[in-house]
């Protein structure tokens, strides 16, 4: 992480000065800060809602992620992420490589109707119903991060 600081000192009327201090944070463009949300709301609706407040729903591509997203959130929760089904796509449209499936209930699939996916305390995933609602996790990507 690099931070640039910076003052600027302006003159008003040849007789007033103001000075403002800024930093700017700048970290790597791929890194994402994940954001729990404590409000439960269906798969759809937790999408809409980190798009317009965040960048999307956790998306996770590896396990040091996986950690990451879990982490941002209490240990006794379950939430959803952005994955999906059909064939498996991350919210943003793009493919998933890295999955972390619950052993034996992960991919049930009741009714062949469960199409969105949760992550449980033990950082295991899990196919739910998308009209379910439960509170999530979001991402954001910091490149950079005004104070």
């Amino acid at each position: 992480m690099a931070c640039v600081r910076s003052v600027w000192a302006l003159k008003y009327l040849n007789s007033v000065k103001n000075v403002f201090t800024f930093f700017v944070s700048v970290t790597d463009q791929n890194k994402k800060n994940y954001v729990f949300i404590n409000q439960a709301m269906s798969w759809s609706s937790a999408q809409q809602y980190c798009r317009k407040n965040y960048k999307d729903l956790a998306m996770i591509e590896n396990q040091e992620e996986n950690t990451e997203a879990q982490n941002a959130k209490p240990s006794s929760d379950l939430v959803w992420i952005g994955l999906y089904r059909e064939p498996w796509t991350w919210s943003d449209g793009s493919r998933s490589s890295f999955r972390n499936w619950l052993p034996t209930t992960g991919l049930n699939n009741v009714d062949k109707n469960q199409h969105c996916i949760t992550e449980n305390p033990q950082h295991q995933w899990a196919d739910e119903f998308c009209n379910i609602p439960w509170v999530f996790v979001c991402h954001q990507g910091e490149h950079l991060k005004k104070y």
